[in-house]
């Protein structure tokens, strides 16, 4: 507890709090806010170097869907662009704080890992939010979303410790908590990224890029053959419900065009019910809303930052952040809204400052070198 700094360890135990407690954003963006009140009170442990045109870039990306979404015309059930704007522009902000060191990303992991395992007690002594049925998913409101955050963040926990009893201890006591969600994506996503930690580490470039496209081959098994398997086999109905959604969102996906029709429009709508459905996967919610600019540009800084597919040796830190990238990627798959939300941006930051504690390193390491000779 003594490494540890009091306010990241509140603040980020607040970002559990998705419900909006009828304010114009959910509470935990407004927890965000005031992260960002807090990083300007700071000064920034680490320079981004070469990295700071990933501000720009995205400042550019977000004028862009703000364009797009502007010029549009929204379609009856469409969501408010203008709060969607706000809470990525939030979301950009929270990743280059967190980057850059004005968060303490140690403290940071410990909050929201605390507040991930508070919001499962919370959720089964009866003062959590239930939505599904017994289905762990508590304040997060949505079992989806609270997948998502036990599988993609819940790997980054296995950075807060170095030795390896305590490492294998924390990701089983969160791959249970991924497995209360009874989601099945999330599932596969950790244990894809289980695998990636315990054996991309052994691989040269080439064999991690063999590996990656191993796990992509056994996800897309898994996606045939999952819903056969135990208590899973009992999902026919909401099986045949998601196939419905994703016919209706593919064709809407065709009809985007190359620019997209602005955010909020990630959904379908069924006349005979009368249902509003959004989107199960991001890949085609950040085609329908912003084109192929925009998933050009999400996708490929995930992938850029995250993954840093033609790098050779990496720490051990860079590896973790990898594996969460992997589980990020792989809910985005089957999940509606992964890309660019709170989740992603704590990963893309933990794995921006992993980066740059390796290159700060190296460059030690090879101004010590000269030195000698």
């Amino acid at each position: 507890m003594g490494q540890l700094r009091i306010p990241e360890l509140l603040l980020f135990f607040a970002l559990i709090f998705e419900t909006s407690f009828g304010l114009p954003l959910p509470a935990n963006y407004l927890v965000i806010l005031a992260i960002l009140v807090l990083a300007m009170t700071r000064k920034p442990q680490f320079d981004l170097g070469r990295m700071q045109f990933l501000i720009p870039l995205l400042v550019v990306g977000l004028f862009y869907i703000g364009m797009v979404s502007m010029f549009s015309d929204p379609t009856e059930f469409a969501a408010d662009w203008k709060r969607r704007i706000i809470r990525m522009m939030l979301t950009a902000a929270l990743l280059f704080v967190m980057a850059s060191g004005r968060i303490h990303m140690r403290s940071a992991l410990t909050g929201f890992g605390a507040g991930l395992a508070v919001n499962a007690v919370a959720f089964y002594a009866g003062f959590a939010p239930d939505h599904y049925g017994g289905v762990l998913s508590g304040f997060f409101e949505d079992k989806n979303v609270a997948g998502l955050a036990y599988a993609a963040v819940g790997v980054l926990m296995v950075s807060l410790s170095s030795r390896p009893v305590p490492r294998v201890l924390l990701f089983l006591g969160f791959g249970v908590l991924v497995y209360l969600t009874d989601s099945r994506t999330s599932m596969t996503a950790y244990a894809a990224a289980a695998l990636w930690m315990l054996i991309a580490p052994r691989l040269p470039l080439l064999g991690r890029w063999l590996l990656g496209g191993l796990i992509w081959v056994a996800v897309v098994v898994a996606s045939e053959d999952f819903s056969r398997i135990g208590r899973f086999s009992e999902r026919e109905g909401s099986d045949l419900l998601r196939s419905r959604i994703d016919a209706a969102s593919e064709i809407k996906v065709g009809q985007a065009g190359f620019f997209g029709n602005g955010l909020g429009e990630a959904y379908v709508y069924f006349d005979a019910d009368r249902s509003t459905w959004y989107f199960h996967n991001s890949y085609w919610t950040t085609l329908v809303e912003g084109g192929w600019p925009w998933a050009v540009l999400l996708v490929g800084m995930t992938v850029a930052i995250g993954l840093r597919p033609f790098a050779g040796k990496l720490t051990s830190h860079e590896v973790i952040a990898q594996a969460a990238t992997i589980a990020t990627l792989i809910c985005a798959w089957r999940l509606g809204e992964v890309l660019f939300t709170m989740q992603w941006a704590i990963i893309m930051a933990f794995a921006l400052q992993a980066r740059l504690v390796a290159d700060g390193a190296i460059r030690e390491q090879q101004s010590g070198v000269g030195r000698k000779t």
